[in-house]
């Protein structure tokens, strides 16, 4: 278990930095103070919502294997929902233009989200489960 830990934190810190830094290298010429907030807040976020999440659904896959889809689905409006929330709390705005400082992150982190949750759906064997048959 901890391997798993440990080798998802490993991957994780390594895409997430990597795209960072390639998007931060990117558009640095063009990045106003508040932009630049913005990306370093959506990747924070992003990032620490994503790990936590993905570390209590690899710490606690067992349990909720009948569930997992749903909560999937709850967790990615809620961490939606959420972000905007803080948005508007600490009166930063996004523009048409600034939308992929923020998209970018979540993008990412949803991907990785659904592929974890995938591969550990997948890993269930629900045909052997079967208790009606």
């Amino acid at each position: 278990m901890i391997l798993k830990v440990l080798k998802f934190t490993l991957l994780f810190c390594f895409i997430i930095g990597l795209v960072y830094v390639l998007q931060v290298k990117l558009f640095q010429s063009t990045l106003s103070d508040q932009e630049s907030i913005l990306i370093e807040f959506s990747y924070l976020f992003n990032f620490a919502f994503t790990y936590f999440f993905l570390l209590n659904v690899i710490l606690f896959q067992q349990k909720l294997k009948d569930i997992l889809g749903f909560v999937f689905l709850g967790v990615s409006m809620l961490k939606f929902g959420i972000f905007l929330f803080v948005l508007n709390s600490k009166n930063l705005e996004i523009s048409k233009s600034d939308f992929l400082f923020f998209f970018i992150p979540f993008v990412i982190c949803l991907g990785i989200e659904l592929f974890y949750v995938a591969r550990i759906l997948n890993s269930f064997n629900y045909n052997n489960n079967r208790e009606l048959e």
